[in-house]
């Protein structure tokens, strides 16, 4: 329940820009290919809950000036959504998903070169924003995006099943293939705004905390949830060989207190990991508090994102942010 009445406070106060967000993705996006338009609807209709574009919409409000041009407003939101599902396009290919939020994938109901080309219109349809938004330094931010994504992602792919990884691969790796969306999504709407240096900063660095405790809760619910809850199935990320930060405290407190059993728990993580394996993972984490210290870690950043905030005089849209930080912590998926 509380979950909904977060969802209900900042979802309501840009309703109508995401209603004209969504009427945009689904009825005038459309190339000329048949078969690219119906998966393109496919996964418009199945996105999620618009994260990227409520925090520009939020953030340009919460600036406040007279000055907002609402139809570059409008792109930058659109932008930073069709970069974050551009990206999910591709990383159902790379991790060969076949469900994602419920629902069948696009990888899995198209063959692999449909569904990349798919991916890579996604992207051009954002470059084709950024010059209809002509400003350089927005064009800037969302290009440093897509290469933080890339390399991201590389990082990722060359330390499959590598448990020797540190806090400082983990940190920059979610920043890279996370926080540094959210960062420009709020970043580039201070911009159009028209605010301050000051107000720009704030901006950068709310959407840069909020995207990295963002991506911790991901990855603990990968853990504490089931396939039903997740809409995926639970623990993909060790099945996939990635090292995520309750796996990572998990693995650092047993090389202190039982380096045998820590030897064993990395020898589980492997490209053919048993479901039996994947619960003994679990046990582990739970007996070493993995989960709750990892959830702590998460908080840091909330209240760092909380304290960027304070530079603003309390208002609605203020609020509304706080409690999407809150979300953030609370949400099951």
């Amino acid at each position: 329940m509380q979950d909904q009445k977060l969802q209900n406070n900042f979802f309501k106060a840009v309703k109508e820009d995401l209603e004209n967000l969504n009427d945009k993705f689904l009825n005038e996006i459309s190339p000329a290919s048949r078969s690219l338009k119906t998966i393109l609807e496919n996964i418009f209709q199945q996105s999620g809950k618009r994260l990227r574009p409520t925090l520009s919409f939020l953030f340009a409000k919460l600036i406040q000036t007279n000055n907002i041009d609402q139809k570059k407003l409008a792109l930058v939101a659109e932008t930073a959504e069709l970069i974050h599902t551009a990206s999910l396009v591709h990383d159902d290919i790379i991790d060969n998903s076949l469900v994602r939020r419920g629902q069948p994938t696009t990888n899995s109901q198209w063959d692999t070169a449909i569904t990349v080309i798919s991916g890579d219109f996604l992207f051009s349809r954002a470059a084709v924003n950024l010059s209809l938004i002509g400003i350089n330094e927005i064009t800037g931010i969302f290009a440093r995006v897509l290469e933080n994504l890339c390399d991201g992602e590389i990082w990722q792919a060359e330390r499959k099943y590598n448990t020797d990884i540190d806090y400082e691969y983990y940190l920059n790796k979610t920043f890279k293939k996370t926080a540094s969306l959210f960062e420009a999504a709020c970043k580039a709407s201070a911009i159009v705004a028209q605010g301050s240096e000051e107000q720009i900063h704030t901006a950068a660095n709310f959407g840069r905390n909020f995207g990295m405790a963002f991506q911790i809760i991901d990855d603990i619910l990968d853990f504490t949830q089931n396939e039903t809850e997740l809409g995926k199935p639970s623990m993909a990320d060790v099945k996939e060989g990635t090292i995520t930060l309750p796996l990572l405290i998990a693995l650092e407190k047993l090389e202190k207190s039982d380096p045998e059993l820590c030897t064993h728990t990395r020898s589980l993580i492997k490209s053919d990991i048993t479901q039996e394996e994947l619960q003994e993972i679990k046990k582990t984490l739970e007996e070493t508090n993995a989960i709750q210290e990892a959830f702590n870690y998460s908080n840091k950043f909330i209240n760092d994102a909380k304290e960027s905030l304070e530079a603003f005089s309390n208002t609605e849209i203020k609020n509304c942010l706080l409690e999407l930080l809150e979300y953030s912590l609370v949400r099951k998926f």
